[in-house]
């Protein structure tokens, strides 16, 4: 059978943003819009920092060797994920739970009191 040949790329290419996506506000201010995407890209580096840490804690527990392979290779048991998952969880909201309040949105109209 002869090999089909696809005129279609394989591989993948960074994302180039159209020109309009630069000029557009998504949070009303493009200095908001740059600060939140620092302090989502930080929480990333901070978890991964931290489940790094708890492998690393996990290994010396175990009195395994702690070495790059075995930090790399390192398969959390059932429990360490789910424990893991938790304090992920908790970090999420500790540190982006602000954004989801309603502080700085528009209040809603009075309402009579009942008397």
């Amino acid at each position: 059978m002869p090999e089909l040949k696809s005129k279609r790329p394989t591989h993948t290419t960074d994302f180039i943003p159209g020109n309009d996506a630069r000029h557009n506000s998504f949070l009303g201010n493009p200095v908001i819009d740059n600060l939140v995407s620092t302090v989502i890209a930080l929480g990333t580096e901070l978890w991964a920092v931290k489940r790094r840490n708890k492998i690393v804690e996990s290994l010396l527990a175990a009195k395994r060797p702690v070495t790059l392979e075995a930090i790399e290779t390192y398969v959390p048991t059932p429990e360490e994920e789910k424990t893991w998952a938790a304090d992920r969880d908790a970090m999420i909201k500790a540190t982006y739970g602000t954004f989801a309040s309603n502080v700085g949105a528009p209040m809603a109209a009075p309402t009579k009191e009942r008397g």
